[in-house]
């Protein structure tokens, strides 16, 4: 079998303090880690759900070195249902399989998010549509359709079985409760976590590896690639519906499969290099408002009437499939790089954007013009991409953020202008019993009462906007 230049393995959400707090339930990753770099990166998030950026918006970013607002991918169609954006999309944009192609690099393409529909490439293509369950139903599967390119129907005539469907949690409903009553009773919803918190991904998780990887296999000893990137959504379902409580076991064993399995890839395949990314991170809602003071805590989380407190600290609320839902996309995302040419270290100061470069610089191939990002200082040798490479010197810009609303609207504001304002240090000016909760958001480096703001001792001021009625959220330059 042809080694890979290339293994790119894509996993949705995976939480870094899982894999780098406890290295030796991973021993694979652990492994990628102890030889190459690693470390989080700052991710397209932002606190909560409200106004934030999704998945959907997130890897298209990472395929292409595009913020979300150059690439245009969205979510939704016109009338407001959750969709998968097409391959087709990415046309223009110059993504990471283009540049390869264009090198003479053959590229696979499983299951890749934002690539429904596939299109022709100098090598395939495969997806796995399906659509989301995002309404109780008694039904918790949804079925995967295996797409390609007209020329790569072959490959499928390669592919043994039948794609396993994607699983969803059960609904409160048929685990004998109803959320009103776990409301008003934590207790009660303690016992019903315990008793269930999606421990049924895991077979399926287990499942979809195992089919993808033998599809993997057969098609790379018949048609083999240069470039090789595998996707998985399931770490991010399995982390919304099992993390209610910390190191929680459903979450490490999820992960333990996919180290498992990584493990089987690079033996299989012995690529030169290795890249495992996530798109963000997780967390629990709690960590949202994490204070030491319990009324501010709680008086800070804007639907503290609508969740349920749990006895352990946890959040968690209904979400919109009837399921217990206990976490949120987290502000920092996994990265982990090795193979010829990088040495042992820790990335810094990354960003989303700071993936494609990095994969292109590693691949060997000369970065677009028109990309924001940067290559990290990863690589023992030179670089291809020198004039891309992280500034060895920063002059920070300092910002004032105005608190205007309560706590979860200015934390929108100011993740929006951090996003933007790439070498730019945020302030928040804020109320003074807030503190704690906004200096434990890693985007902010200083907080101020109203008391002591000087407008002047600021290269730059910004107050947010917020519409009530339409959700619309904003933040104006003010000085």
């Amino acid at each position: 079998m042809k080694n890979l230049t290339a293994l790119i393995i894509g996993a949705d959400a995976l939480k870094p303090e899982y894999i780098f707090g406890h290295p030796y339930r991973y021993p694979n990753l652990s492994r990628l880690v102890e030889y190459g770099a690693s470390g989080t990166f700052s991710a397209y998030v932002q606190k909560g759900y409200h106004g934030s950026y999704v998945s959907e918006m997130n890897w298209p970013s990472i395929y292409t070195g595009l913020h979300p607002w150059e690439h245009g991918f969205s979510c939704w169609d016109n009338h407001g249902n959750r969709i998968m954006p097409s391959m087709k999309q990415f046309q223009g944009l110059t993504p990471f399989w283009e540049i390869c192609n264009k090198a003479g690099l053959k590229v696979g393409l499983w299951a890749a998010d934002c690539c429904e529909y596939p299109t022709e490439i100098d090598g395939y293509a495969v997806s796995a549509y399906y659509k989301m369950l995002e309404t109780p139903d008694e039904i918790r599967t949804r079925s995967r359709t295996l797409q390609v390119a007209e020329k790569d129907q072959k490959i499928l005539n390669l592919i043994q079985g039948k794609v396993p469907p994607r699983l969803y949690p059960k609904t409160l409903e048929q685990q004998g409760y109803t959320y009103e009553e776990l409301l008003q009773n934590p207790k009660l919803a303690w016992k019903a976590v315990e008793e269930y918190h999606f421990e049924d991904v895991l077979d399926n998780f287990a499942d979809e590896l195992d089919f993808f990887t033998k599809a993997m296999f057969v098609t790379q000893k018949k048609y083999p690639v240069d470039v090789l990137h595998f996707f998985t959504p399931t770490t991010d379902l399995a982390a919304h519906f099992s993390m209610y409580c910390d190191d929680a076991d459903v979450l490490v064993r999820t992960y333990q499969l996919l180290d498992d399995y990584l493990g089987r890839w690079i033996e299989e395949f012995r690529p030169e290099n290795v890249i495992v990314t996530s798109d963000h991170g997780m967390i629990n809602f709690k960590e949202q408002v994490s204070c030491a003071d319990e009324d501010i805590r709680r008086e800070a989380f804007s639907a503290r009437d609508q969740v349920i407190w749990l006895p352990n600290g946890y959040i968690a609320f209904q979400g919109e499939n009837g399921a217990l839902l206990f976490t949120s996309h987290a502000l920092k995302g996994t990265f982990i790089i090795a193979g010829k040419g990088i040495r042992h270290t820790h990335v810094k100061q990354m960003r989303t954007l700071d993936i494609y470069p990095t994969m292109l610089e590693m691949i060997g191939l000369e970065i677009p013009q028109g990309k924001s990002g940067f290559v990290q200082d990863v690589f023992d040798r030179p670089l291809i991409n020198s004039d891309r490479s992280f500034p060895a010197e920063v002059s920070y810009r300092t910002a004032a953020v105005l608190q205007c609303y309560a706590p979860n609207l200015t934390d929108i504001v100011l993740n929006e202008i951090y996003i933007r304002n790439r070498f730019t240090r945020l302030t928040v000016v804020g109320e003074e019993k807030y503190r704690e909760i906004f200096l434990n958001n890693p985007r902010v480096s200083g907080f101020l009462p109203y008391s002591a703001f000087r407008p002047n001792e600021f290269d730059e001021v910004y107050v947010g906007v917020y519409n009530e009625t339409t959700g619309l959220t904003r933040h104006v330059r003010v000085h």
